[in-house]
């Protein structure tokens, strides 16, 4: 036991240190966003609970005290090194976003989703990560990445990360765009005949919202 209790915690470390790469890993083989978020945390608990059994059976403590510590402490610790390191937000798992009606902003009618952003925005740039993979999992999604600016050069930067995997252009109705999106950057919009229909803050696209707007491809 004490062989596999070693093990299992070399194995608990390389699995924090990859916790993002596992999640990659699990969309990558079409598993969906909700499933993919949530499974490395169940797998922490399932890990936490092997480190303590093999524990509890592989060390014998005299006192029964110090070994409960022990026992609570390995049962405890992969869950919350996780959680320390990559917390759970409220929009990780939820949808909810907001309808908008009225819009002034328009576009072309072949996309489905529009993400409002600004130049030089640490938040833009990291979203397009999440973009990319939405991309290569449905080729089907049309996506706009819209960039509140009047000056090209501003695009540089965000084009050599999108590199061609969708459209980026700057915002055609610049003052509308910034107003649509409430000043909060990236906003992403679902988007219906060239008609913005429906909105999530950064906060908000999370595994849920994403895995909701796949749904309605």
């Amino acid at each position: 036991m004490k062989i596999i209790f070693s093990i299992l915690f070399l194995v608990c470390a390389f699995f924090i240190y990859q916790f993002n790469a596992m999640q990659f890993w699990l969309l990558e083989r079409n598993y969906s966003w909700t499933m993919a978020k949530a499974l490395p945390y169940i797998f922490a608990v399932i890990i936490g609970l092997l480190l303590a059994y093999t524990f509890a059976k592989g060390f014998k403590l005299k006192s029964k005290v110090l070994k409960f510590g022990a026992v609570t402490l390995f049962f405890a610790l992969p869950f919350a090194l996780v959680f320390a390191l990559h917390p759970i937000y409220d929009g990780d798992f939820s949808s909810q976003g907001v309808d908008v009606v009225n819009s002034k902003v328009t576009t072309d009618s072949k996309y489905n989703l529009m993400v409002i952003t600004i130049p030089d925005c640490p938040f833009c740039l990291e979203s397009i990560a999440r973009l990319k993979m939405i991309k290569k999992q449905h080729p089907e999604a049309q996506i706009l990445f819209s960039v509140c600016s009047s000056d090209t050069s501003k695009l540089e930067l965000y084009k050599e990360q999108i590199a061609g995997a969708f459209d980026i252009e700057l915002a055609a109705q610049l003052e509308e765009s910034v107003k649509l999106a409430n000043g909060s950057f990236p906003t992403f919009f679902r988007v219906e005949k060239g008609v913005p229909v429906y909105k999530w803050s950064n906060n908000q696209f999370g595994a849920g919202a994403i895995d909701d707007f796949i749904g309605g491809l």
